[in-house]
């Protein structure tokens, strides 16, 4: 089950080198906007933070606090995915232990 941690560590360093590198070459919000003018853009934004909700009620299964929920929202709301990645690999243990792991 290790091997799983380490291979979301990998996709986490990966995916921030690549969001990183977007980010250098093109401007988030001109991009952000002329998404937004298509249908899919708005699908893929509300796929986004369906996820990201998601991912808040998975954290405060685990957690069972809603302030250690919250704690995760500046970040999400910021990072979106690669803070759902960093949480599975910093608590990784906790959460197969909840699947009898």
């Amino acid at each position: 089950m290790e091997i799983i941690r380490w291979l979301a560590l990998t996709v986490f360093v990966l995916f921030l080198v690549f969001s990183s590198y977007a980010t250098w070459k093109e401007n988030f919000f001109h991009f952000f906007k002329k998404m937004w003018a298509h249908l899919w853009g708005k699908q893929v934004t509300a796929d986004l933070y369906i996820g990201i909700f998601l991912f808040y009620f998975i954290v405060y299964l685990n957690e069972g606090s809603v302030l250690v929920t919250l704690a995760w929202l500046l970040p999400t709301c910021i990072f979106g995915n690669l803070v759902t990645l960093v949480y599975f690999v910093v608590n990784f243990q906790s959460l197969i232990s909840h699947f009898g792991g």
